[in-house]
């Protein structure tokens, strides 16, 4: 059967000659026998593949299997090497019963240590009772089955394909329950990843590019979510976990099936069996670390621009908003406040005056962050720049391949080098400089971009090596075509490994020290924003989805894009509202600040050359629709608060797709422009030009519109809501009480204003809610958690 092939030739270029030389089978599919070599190496669309594994590939066997502590210890070999280089025969699997609901499978090599990720992951040395699932384990060809006890799900099954585990190739593969699958960032695409009939590959490698489909992004998260469609109309959720930061293709096949391919590491792989979308989640930030707790300032409305050019032009802008009336809590500015273009400066001469101009905003109860890069200029005089010469002195920069000379690329200051934050030392260092930058630049907080790590040129500026670490016997899809590209040469050395195995966590570490550094500077909760970021990155820093475009398209990506980023643990995040490149249109910016007012994370920012899009300088009715939009995020911040603190403490997610909460309602499993806010707020948005018309799905339940109170009495299927552009389509489900703060002028002054309780009531007259307040920024969050539920309330608007 065609959709049960593997890929034997998951590089491109496949032939018969090299198909068959690998002891593999080279067949045309039936339904594509005329297709051309073209259609086979198409970047991410693969199809049947040509060249697929028999049933006799040679592959592993058990020798031995002891019980442990924490479950089982197995030894595998086997006798033939495949045709990947320096083959490794001889493998330990540890068969890990974390928890009820957490099995982990460790598969590495018996007598070599690799490169294990450095995440602080629980280790588990007890075995944990297996009331959820059931493991076992084939000897020839070794194969691991985990099952659900109470249906019989598959939720992990090994024994499709062939394990590989070579130096620098090691492929798993895994049968899955359905079709149907979430999660697998950071890439553009849709919410749902339907593979029922269509291959597709999803590549993983943190590269500097813009916004586009089909391309290894910003940020690395291999973790998926699986529904388990069955006939009792009960669909429960598992998921999985690949924990390698390794340059990895995930090839998704219709069976349905996944094939993990990676370039290093070991097998590290863990499953969560739910039952719930929000038991996976909840299970798999137990592993990578829970989200942080923003502080309540940052919740407002940020506004920023790549080019304002001057502190006359910054300060213009400033004013147009404060006379529109506008509320900025957070203003921001980008590389061009730098002194050219180096870090931890300001321009004296186009910026004179900025340290003033901050400290006024600040008395105003306005807050400031500025933007720093990783890349150190290694081009000013000596003894000039602190930067570069105490950390040429104290050895923190990354390496060339074998030397203890920095590695030279280029960013925007020209020549540059980058700090290693897995060096303690850097951290250190780090903190030395935003400690002293403080002093002049008093920030609120810090924004880190580039850190994929960005480079103006392949690898650096003298080439790289030509050995496999910069040009290994198989390269994932990557954009670029070369895991070297617009990046560091691999083979360059960090404190910890080479940046071969530690280059997708470059970001991860950057903010754990930003986080820390910031900790240590202001003694409050810090606010970091990364562009780049890896598993757990939530636990340190807010994510942004980086390059977006002004137009339609990228106002809808923006829903999927979020919703993804928080189940992998990144609630606080956000899109650049209106778009970041190009010129916006006042109908586009209206509407994006309409649905901007319900991201988690909401900045208005946009490039260097493209038309102002601050809410000011758009017509007077544009301006009131996007207040309106404003007064309604600034009113309910006390709710949005509250799902944060119940994200950094009881894993919840902040904003979530329908499914989560209806998740026997097929009809939502594909819903991506909509969205729910908590568990009780339907935003249903205008995402089309020129349209009036919002079709949206009402789930089977008592929802409210608000403001104005009135039910819908049409539920359980599509609506056609009539929906003008001053029309914000909310709605608020019954059962649930919202707590609400009349706004001011900015959320420092606004803390002391009144509270209201909107109540909502359920089909039986009930309600029940939450609230979370404290102080707002400390780190030890000195707070009040309220709480209620009853019957006798009216509903407040």
């Amino acid at each position: 059967m065609d959709l049960a092939r593997f890929d034997c030739h998951p590089d491109d270029g496949a032939s018969q000659e090299r198909c068959e030389a690998r002891k593999c089978c080279w067949r045309l599919p039936m339904q594509q026998g005329n297709l051309t070599e073209k259609h086979r190496t198409n970047f991410q669309d693969i199809s049947v593949p040509w060249c697929y594994y028999p049933s006799d590939f040679p592959t592993y066997s058990i020798v031995s299997n002891e019980t442990t502590d924490f479950g089982q210890r197995i030894r595998i070999v086997k006798s033939q090497t495949t045709f990947m280089p320096n083959d490794i025969l001889d493998l330990t699997v540890d068969l890990i019963y974390e928890t009820q609901q957490r099995f982990r499978i460790r598969i590495y090599d018996s007598v070599n240590k690799r490169f294990e990720v450095p995440l602080n992951v629980p280790v588990v040395e007890k075995k944990a009772d297996m009331t959820d699932y059931e493991v076992k384990v084939a000897q020839k060809p070794f194969a691991i089955l985990v099952t659900r006890k109470s249906t019989g799900v598959t939720l992990f099954d090994s024994s499709l394909s062939p394990l590989i585990f070579a130096d620098q190739f090691i492929q798993i593969s895994t049968r899955l329950s359905s079709p149907l699958l979430y999660g697998f960032g950071e890439h553009t695409q849709p919410l749902l990843i339907n593979i029922t009939n269509e291959w597709k590959r999803l590549t993983f490698w943190t590269r500097d590019i813009g916004v586009r489909p089909d391309t290894n992004l910003y940020g690395v998260h291999p973790f998926h979510i699986n529904l388990e469609l069955n006939k009792t109309g009960q669909t429960n959720v598992h998921g999985q976990f690949i924990l390698n930061a390794n340059a990895m293709d995930v090839n998704l096949q219709p069976l349905p099936a996944l094939t993990y391919i990676t370039i290093g590491g070991i097998i590290d792989l863990y499953v969560f069996t739910g039952p719930t979308v929000q038991n996976v989640i909840q299970q798999y930030w137990d592993v990578i670390g829970k989200p942080l707790m923003p502080p309540y300032w940052t919740l407002g409305f940020h506004l920023c621009r790549w080019g304002y050019g001057t502190i006359e032009n910054l300060t213009e802008v400033m004013q147009r908003m404060h006379d529109a009336d506008f509320p900025v809590d957070i203003q921001w500015t980008d590389i061009d406040t730098m002194d050219s273009h180096l870090d931890f400066t300001y321009d004296n001469k186009t910026f004179h005056g900025l340290p003033e101009l901050i400290r006024t905003m600040k008395a105003e109860g306005k807050h400031y962050v500025n933007i720093i890069d990783p890349g150190i200029s290694s081009t000013q005089p000596p003894g000039t720049y602190p930067p570069y010469d105490e950390g040429l002195k104290q050895g923190i920069f990354i390496t060339k391949y074998n030397s203890t000379e920095p590695i030279v690329g280029e960013v925007w200051p020209g020549p540059t080098v980058f700090p290693d934050f897995t060096n303690p030392k850097t951290v250190e260092w780090w903190t030395k400089l935003l400690g002293a930058y403080h002093e002049i630049i008093p920030v609120d907080g810090m924004w880190i971009d580039m850190n994929e790590p960005s480079n103006f040129v392949d690898g650096s500026h003298e080439g790289c090596t030509t050995n496999s670490l910069d040009n290994p016997p198989f390269t994932p899809h990557v954009y670029g075509g070369n895991i070297t590209a617009k990046t560091l040469c691999t083979s360059a050395q960090q404190y910890l490994s080479s940046h071969y195995n530690l280059h997708s966590m470059y970001g991860y570490f950057e903010a754990k020290a930003t986080n820390a550094a910031l900790r240590t500077i202001l003694k409050k909760r810090p606010f970091v924003l990364s562009r780049s970021t890896f598993a757990g990155s939530g636990h340190y820093t807010t994510h942004w989805s980086g390059d977006n475009t002004a137009s339609f398209t990228d106002l809808y990506q923006s829903i999927p894009t979020i919703l993804n980023y928080n189940i992998f643990g990144m609630t606080f995040s956000g899109a650049e509202i209106c778009g970041f490149n190009g010129d916006t249109t006042e109908e586009l910016c209206t509407k994006w600040m309409v649905l901007g007012a319900f991201y988690p994370f909401m900045r208005n920012h946009n490039a260097i050359g493209a038309k102002a899009q601050d809410p000011a300088v758009f017509s007077w009715e544009a301006q009131q629709i996007m207040k309106q939009a404003l007064f309604m995020r600034y009113s309910l911040l006390p709710y949005w608060y509250t799902l944060f603190f119940k994200a950094s403490t009881i894993s919840t997610t902040v904003i979530e797709p329908l499914f989560f909460e209806y998740p026997n309602d097929e009809n939502t499993y594909n819903i991506d422009r909509q969205f729910l806010v908590g568990p009780a707020i339907l935003v249903s948005p205008n995402l089309v030009s020129n349209s009036s018309i919002v079709h949206a799905y009402v789930p089977q339940d008592v929802w409210y519109e608000f403001p104005s109170g009135i039910q819908i009495t049409t539920v359980g299927q599509y609506v056609d809501f009539d929906t003008p552009i001053q029309k914000i389509n909310v709605h608020i489900r019954g059962g649930f009480i919202i707590p609400m703060q009349i706004p001011g002028p900015n959320l420092v002054i606004g803390r002391g204003n009144p509270f209201v309780l909107l109540v909502a009531l359920s089909q039986s007259g009930n309600a029940s809610g939450s609230l979370f307040w404290d102080d707002g920024d400390s780190m030890g969050m000195l707070q009040v958690f309220i709480s209620w539920t009853g019957k006798q309330y009216a509903v407040i608007i």
